[in-house]
């Protein structure tokens, strides 16, 4: 039986077969999901423009506890049983924009970067 990796992504349950434990995340991302909000930088986990957020579910009433992390040197395989969240991931509520983006929106912000 062929390995299978397993963690969820933006709300969403992820499988991946047959593809290398050692893929990056960010390549998978970029690649396979073609997410391009998760960019490439410095390729060294040092600029954060490849930052995705890993969630950990730490209450019993399901309140998230999000970790700053650089998919560009995050391999797929230390991700099983994690939950992901990409820029795509952030939602706002009845369709009005996620408070980081409102945020980011307000500073005139750009997203390359950390």
């Amino acid at each position: 039986m062929a390995d299978r990796i397993r963690f969820i992504l933006n709300d969403h349950p992820v499988e991946i077969v047959d593809l290398s434990p050692m893929t990056t995340l960010l390549d998978w991302l970029r690649d396979h999901r073609g997410l391009k909000g998760t960019k490439e930088g410095c390729a060294e986990g040092d600029c954060g423009a490849c930052t995705v957020a890993l969630e950990h579910a730490d209450g019993p009433d399901g309140v998230y506890r999000c970790e700053a992390m650089n998919s560009c040197i995050a391999m797929l395989g230390q991700i099983d049983g994690q939950s992901i969240r990409t820029v795509e991931g952030l939602v706002g509520k009845d369709g009005a924009p996620h408070p980081v983006q409102r945020a980011m929106m307000e500073a005139d912000a750009t997203q390359c970067g950390f």
